[in-house]
Parts: C-alpha cells; structure tokens; sequence
C-alpha cells in the first residue's frame, strides 16, 4: 500500500468520525443558533468546513442564505465542494482559506460567523478572531463552539486509561500549537477584539438520549494510534483504553456526555 492510499485510507477515517461527532450534537447547536438570533436571508460565513457536514446542514436550514466556507486544508474542501455543488450550486461556496490571514472573504461581507471546533487548533486565536471582527457586517453575530478538556464531560464508570489518553492528545495538540483548553479563554478574547453583548453557554451531548453507540466514532483505536507513531502513548496503553471502552460497553446503565461551550458576540453597529 502506498503512503497517498495509506493518508486517503486515514482521511477517510477521519471523515467518518467528524460526521458521527456532528451527529451527536447537531440538534442542539441548531437550537443554539436559533438563539443567538441567527435567521435565514442572512449571508453566513463558516470557518473549518471539514468535509462540508456543517455546511450541508447549515444549507437546509437557512435555505435563502449565501454560505462561505473557508477550510485550510485543501483536502476537505476539495471533498465538501465536490459533495455540495451538486446539490446547492452557487448559493454555497468551500474556499481554501487561512482565517488568519484570510485572502478570499471580503471585508464587512457577512451578518453571521460559525466557527466550530477549530480555535482549538490555532496558535493565535486572538488573531483569527480580529480577523473575523473585520469580516462582519456592523451588527454582525460571532458564534464559537469549542471545547475545554477540563469540563469535558462525564463517563460512568470511570476508567482511569481514557484519562491518560486524553491528556496525552492534549499534550500533543500543544505541541502542534494548538490548545484543547481554549474554552476558557473565550469570551475574552471576543470582547478583546471588540464584540459586545457577549454571551457563553453550554451545548451537552449525552448516550440517555442518543444511546451509547452514538459516541462510539470518538474512540476510533485507528485514530488514537497516531498518537502511538508520535510517541505520546504505547501501543499498550492504547490497547488498555481499548479494553476499558469494551467493558464500558458491556457494563449495564453505562452513561456518557460531552459538553461544549458557545460563546456569542456582536459587532457593534
């Protein structure tokens, strides 16, 4: 097998459980847009299309909105254009993009900005976000979902194993100059770009309603291995985790949630 089918073979994997995460909480990220006042006829920029789930979704919901996605990988925006074309034509456009240093949006363009799980990934959030300042419309609404590892959620029974894990893919992604605690810093760093009417709340996802299975994608061994290849877990330790999720399966009333925060804000007008 060759490297290019190897990194497809992991895309794809990777695909699979970005759309079982946005399964998990879609309904209520929907319910939170409706009210932070998102409406349709608004023109809607997402930041991080992934490979389009969000925006597919985002198309139905607000069928007069024009929808700009930017995604800096060019690899998802080459698979959501090729699934969203067909489908909304020229009402939904997938760019590749930097919102860091963004080169295809236009200033004061839009009345809404999503930008969903990807501040966690940057080294300069504060950045990105003055960024976004500068792309809405005056009156322009801001809605970030992201995590923070310290109230991730709830796991019952607990086992130790995931835990390590979890700390160690926190580790990692600080090395990639990201940060899995930037929930936290939120809110200030929207009021310090100049939104006003801030507003944070908390989205939670949990297996009483969805069923446990739902939150099965978010423990792909395939996708933690990569952690292995990068030396911040052994393969024993990954085989431990693995052995927690099976009993975790197999224990009755077995409950899990996760939890993320939205943060809100407008430009003032």
């Amino acid at each position: 097998m060759t490297k290019l089918a190897m990194d497809e073979e992991k895309m794809k994997r990777l695909i699979e459980r970005m759309k079982g995460q946005m399964d998990i909480s879609w309904a209520k990220e929907e319910g939170m847009l409706e009210r932070f006042g998102v409406q349709d006829g608004h023109s809607i920029l997402e930041v991080g299309s992934g490979p389009g789930f969000i925006t597919d979704q985002l198309a139905q919901l607000y069928p007069s909105s024009q929808i700009t996605s930017i995604e800096i990988e060019p690899y998802f925006a080459a698979f959501a254009s090729s699934h969203l074309a067909p489908k909304w034509g020229e009402r939904v456009k997938v760019l590749v993009d930097d919102i860091a240093q963004p080169q295809k949006t236009s200033i004061g363009a839009y009345d809404v900005a999503i930008v969903r799980l990807v501040l966690q990934h940057l080294s300069d959030p504060g950045k990105a976000v003055d960024q976004l300042f500068r792309l809405l419309k005056p009156g322009g609404k801001l809605i970030v979902l992201d995590v923070d590892d310290t109230v991730w959620g709830i796991i019952d029974p607990v086992f130790p194993e995931l835990g390590f894990v979890m700390n160690q893919h926190a580790k990692e992604q600080s090395t990639e100059g990201g940060n899995r605690f930037i929930g936290r810093k939120l809110w200030r760093l929207l009021r310090s770009s100049g939104f006003e009417r801030l507003d944070l709340q908390m989205i939670a996802s949990h297996s009483d309603e969805l069923g446990v299975q739902a939150f099965l994608p978010q423990t792909d061994p395939d996708e933690m291995r990569t952690m292995v290849s990068s030396g911040f877990i052994t393969e024993a330790e990954l085989e431990a985790v693995q052995r927690g999720v099976q009993t975790f399966l197999e224990t009755p009333d077995a409950f899990v949630m996760l939890l993320m925060l939205a943060v809100y804000g407008e430009k003032p007008l």
